[in-house]
């Protein structure tokens, strides 16, 4: 197995980093390509057309102030009243029509469109599927000659907890490159903070889950002292409480 001798390094202009990149983009789009015709199959697209243009003129604005231009984006609503959004590598971009409904504007639209092209500029997907088959392969190695249980739900573990804290991460980046593209776009940036106030009444409408522990996101509280900063460029003193205690509870 070629783990990093088959990887190339490439500059990401959303990052602004070296990165090294397992897949090329022709790799990358079909296999968004293909995931996407599942998603389609199994939720259905929305049958509103006007739903659809609006949602498509939205990203098509975003997609092309967005920092990466090696791909064409695709922007769809599926016909799901959950309120949902995702990003699959490719960039093929889905917004439920639950997502829709809740939003006051197209700013506010366009925040979650942002956020969402966001992913697939920084390959956030990519990246962490390449994690995935790292992981294997590690695992794979481990296993030879071990065969203690309690020793690979350990490292299953381990593994998810890391997963979790990247995915973390690049939402919290996918938040600051929203901002980016919101404002190059000629929408208001301050709307992802409205659409996150709508996500956290939801979120306390849902029953209680197991497992909150895995959680993608970072808590509402956080992702808005994130953005505020972002877009004026200074932390206030709530914001600065706020950060801190989130930091106190993932220690």
């Amino acid at each position: 197995m070629c783990l990093s001798g088959c990887m190339a390094t490439q500059y990401n202009t959303a990052t602004h980093q070296h990165e090294r990149i397992l897949y090329s983009t022709a790799k990358e789009v079909r296999l968004g390509k293909k995931i996407s015709k599942k998603i389609e199959k199994k939720y259905g697209l929305c049958e509103d057309e006007e739903v659809q243009k609006r949602v498509k003129d939205i990203g098509a604005k975003i997609a092309r102030v967005s920092d990466r231009d090696d791909l064409q984006y695709h922007f769809a609503v599926i016909d799901d009243k959950e309120v949902n959004a995702l990003a699959l590598p490719g960039g093929y971009v889905y917004l439920s029509s639950g997502l829709v409904e809740a939003a006051d504007s197209d700013d506010e639209i366009a925040a979650v469109v942002a956020h969402e092209v966001g992913h697939v500029a920084a390959r956030h997907s990519m990246k962490q599927l390449q994690g995935e088959y790292l992981y294997t392969f590690l695992s794979a190695l481990a296993m030879i000659g071990n065969t203690d249980r309690g020793y690979h739900r350990g490292s299953n573990f381990t593994y998810i907890s890391l997963m979790m804290q990247y995915s973390r991460e690049y939402e919290k980046e996918a938040d600051k490159l929203s901002v980016r593209y919101m404002t190059r776009a000629g929408y208001d940036p301050k709307a992802a903070l409205s659409m996150l106030d709508k996500l956290a009444e939801l979120d306390k409408k849902r029953s209680s889950r197991v497992y909150t522990y895995f959680r993608s996101h970072p808590p509402h509280d956080m992702r808005q002292a994130l953005i505020r900063r972002e877009i004026s460029g200074e932390l206030y003193y709530d914001d600065y409480l706020d950060l801190m205690s989130v930091y106190e509870e993932d220690r």
